[in-house]
């Protein structure tokens, strides 16, 4: 069996107050009794996360296939500026907003200067236009933020779910759904 993930990622580069924005979130779902309070390792990351917890049920679309018997199966809270990506899914396409080409093909150094926080916006290589990197149209959906939530091997979450948490962030959001 291999390994999913379900990101929920603010579509903001930089996120303002993110270490305080992401404890809020994490308090919220320790509350609910989503995930658990306490570090453990069950994310795939040198990091730790919060693995899932009884009321995880209630904001899975198949609560009946919760990782509870695995030893990944948490969430892991990122605050660092990261590029979520799709994993094997890879990526079909990225439109920029300007030429409306599709640059997927295309060498993705353009990538580059947004992971290294020297610019929060794309160069198209095609048409040489600067636009801030949440305006081009990714497929599958890619994320681009220092601030991110990464579910490990859960089910589809609600759309109930995803609204209220789009509503705590204060933004527009990025599903990216990884498989590895």
């Amino acid at each position: 069996m291999s390994d999913h993930s379900i990101s929920i990622v603010p579509k903001i580069s930089s996120y303002p107050e993110k270490i305080f924005k992401a404890q809020t979130i994490l308090t919220w779902l320790v509350s609910e009794n989503i995930v658990k309070p306490e570090l453990s390792d069950c994310v795939l990351s040198i990091d730790s996360g919060y693995a899932v917890s009884e009321g995880a049920r209630l904001i899975t679309a198949y609560p009946d296939q919760l990782p509870f018997d695995l030893i990944t199966n948490g969430l892991e809270v990122i605050t660092e500026r990261r590029v979520f990506y799709t994993g094997e899914n890879g990526m079909e396409e990225c439109i920029c907003p300007h030429c409306k080409e599709n640059i997927a093909q295309e060498n993705w150094r353009f990538l580059n200067n947004w992971y290294k926080q020297l610019s929060d916006e794309l160069i198209c290589p095609l048409c040489n236009v600067g636009t801030e990197i949440h305006q081009f149209r990714f497929e599958p959906e890619w994320g681009f933020s220092d601030l991110g939530f990464t579910f490990w091997n859960w089910p589809l979450l609600k759309e109930s779910f995803i609204a209220s948490f789009k509503e705590k962030l204060g933004s527009d959001i990025s599903i990216v759904y990884t498989h590895i």
